[in-house]
């Protein structure tokens, strides 16, 4: 997203990837591409004709009977990792894939866009007024070479091994909890549990825990058919999938048919490839080193909790004040307040949210009580208000 915003400000950008292939597939994760999210894209994506998410209507959280305990209405819309991920790399670069076939014209007057995949930032410095990175390919492994660049976003994940070199001291925990994840084709699911979640975002509480339903557009079946090798395993990437002992899953399974409702626990038996991740619980990094030569973007800023998917909305934010910051209409304080202030405010709420999913809801008002101190507390009482408007009705 950044890489777009300032290429089309006529600058010339570097992406160094440390995959060392294009190739991406779901991870079994879906995206919600939320308000900045859908201003980035109508701002920038030159494929406006070429749908990439499901519409989702409202949320609905529904008890053990199946019945809606509450409704709110708020229109998203969802998306599968990959198909993002393939729609940005054509408005970059000109990436051609089974999701974009069609490469968009570019704009005159645009940077130059490279993609360089199988690299690794491993060092970052200042010097003479300009931004040292050292690189290692990591394919060949012995190369190693030196950028010099007027300017550096560091955006490589929640791990990110350049904060750690940049911020070694930041405080990195376990939040307590994992979340457990995988997707399953429509077309195996019964009539009537996909007419309870279609076209909506599902939650259900237990105890200690919750879940989560919505629906995403599928895997191209070309995709599938390019990682599949020649023993009938499907690889994403160069890790083979189903790696998780089917032990470990048949015990979720059971879980599932106890705790919860059968239209869940009947997806949950039918998923066939899950993943697990634990959470991570981290402070908020540094977003501006070296008078604003480097800035600090997306999950490396700040990686949330799960339960606000507010990740690819804040790369989208972000992008989006580059693009202003560049341009010369908000100054680098600006910029940094910002950031920050969304940053600190999501990270707060994606914490109670997950007291109330977990615990209740009084967990969830004291969490809040304790958060409006912190700083992102105004955006949180604003947030807050529009919560609780919506699960009102009003």
């Amino acid at each position: 997203m950044h890489s777009i915003a300032i290429k089309r400000l006529g600058h010339d950008v570097t992406v160094l990837e440390q995959h060392n292939s294009s190739i991406r597939e779901g991870q079994a994760a879906g995206i919600v591409t939320m308000e900045h999210s859908q201003s980035f894209l109508s701002r920038y994506d030159l494929l406006h004709d070429q749908p990439y998410a499901v519409d989702c209507s409202a949320v609905q959280i529904l008890g053990k009977d199946v019945k809606v305990k509450h409704e709110f209405q708020r229109p998203m819309k969802m998306a599968s990792w990959n198909v993002p991920y393939y729609r940005l790399r054509a408005n970059y670069d000109g990436l051609e894939s089974t999701y974009c076939p069609r490469i968009p014209k570019e704009p005159q007057q645009v940077g130059k866009a490279v993609y360089d995949q199988g690299k690794m930032a491993k060092g970052i410095h200042i010097v003479s007024g300009a931004i040292r990175v050292e690189v290692e390919d990591l394919v060949k492994q012995t190369n190693k070479y030196i950028i010099l660049a007027n300017g550096v976003i560091v955006a490589d994940g929640s791990a990110s091994p350049t904060r750690r070199i940049l911020q070694p001291d930041l405080k990195h925990t376990y939040a307590g909890y994992v979340a457990w994840r995988g997707t399953v084709a429509e077309s195996n699911v019964s009539d009537r549990v996909r007419s309870i979640f279609q076209n909506k975002t599902t939650l259900h509480a237990t105890e200690g825990g919750y879940i989560a339903l919505y629906t995403i557009p599928a895997e191209s079946p070309k995709l599938q058919q390019a990682m599949t090798d020649s023993a009938g395993r499907q690889h994403r990437h160069t890790l083979p999938i189903g790696k998780m002992s089917s032990d470990v899953w048949d015990k979720q399974r059971q879980l599932a048919h106890q705790i919860l409702p059968p239209p869940f626990a009947e997806l949950v038996d039918k998923t066939t490839q899950p993943f697990i991740s634990a959470i991570p619980d981290i402070d908020v990094a540094q977003a501006v080193y070296f008078g604003g030569k480097l800035l600090v973007a997306g999950d490396t800023l700040m990686p949330f909790r799960p339960h606000v998917a507010c990740s690819t909305n804040q790369a989208a934010l972000k992008s989006l004040l580059v693009e202003k910051l560049f341009a010369g209409q908000i100054d680098l304080g600006s910029y940094e307040r910002q950031v920050l202030d969304y940053a600190h405010a999501t990270r707060l709420r994606s914490i109670s949210w997950g007291d109330w999913y977990q615990v209740g809801y009084l967990a969830f008002c004291a969490s809040k009580a304790r958060h409006l101190a912190l700083p992102g507390g105004q955006t949180l009482r604003d947030g807050y208000r529009r919560l609780l408007f919506g699960l009102n009705g009003n």
